[in-house]
């Protein structure tokens, strides 16, 4: 029996983004498909990022003027980094902003992925270690051929029987 590869496994068919997409151009789309985050490439089909709901929130803190309350909402997001859920305040005004805002600047840049022969093991190793819940599987050229989330790993061991 052969070692199970990245290939194996990985979606096909994966959402992605521009960088000078906005925000509410990448929040509509991971509302649309149902998922957490998004590939971010470039003008030259090349994988150049990854933006998460957890970085758009992120974001939306650390820029948010909490002047009143009343134009504030709380959204609760899974932060992968302290495994537990977690309540932001979302004022209206920053969600407006978010149509001026690019991608670019809220990605994050330092791509962690694998090559579609990596074997499966090597894949989930390094997303524990790096404490992520989807990784990028991506040629020497950072073209994208596919994206492998923990939901994989867990169809694959419900598929095993």
């Amino acid at each position: 029996m052969r070692t199970r590869k990245a290939a194996d496994i990985m979606q096909r068919d994966v959402i992605t983004v521009r960088e000078n997409d906005t925000l509410q151009d990448a929040m509509a789309l991971m509302t649309e498909n149902h998922v957490t985050g998004l590939a971010v490439m470039n003008s030259k089909s090349k994988c150049v990022g990854v933006i998460t709901a957890s970085d758009i929130l992120g974001y939306e803190q650390d820029h948010a003027e909490f002047t009143s309350e009343v134009n504030a909402d709380l959204a609760h997001h899974f932060n992968p980094d302290t495994q537990q859920w977690e309540s932001v305040r979302v004022s209206s005004f920053a969600l407006e902003e978010f149509g001026e805002i690019h991608v670019e600047e809220v990605m994050t840049r330092d791509l962690i992925y694998v090559h579609s022969d990596a074997p499966l093991r090597d894949v989930a190793r390094k997303m524990c270690e790096a404490s992520i819940h989807r990784v990028l599987v991506l040629d020497e050229d950072y073209r994208l051929y596919g994206i492998i989330s923990a939901v994989d790993f867990v169809k694959l061991f419900a598929e095993a029987g």
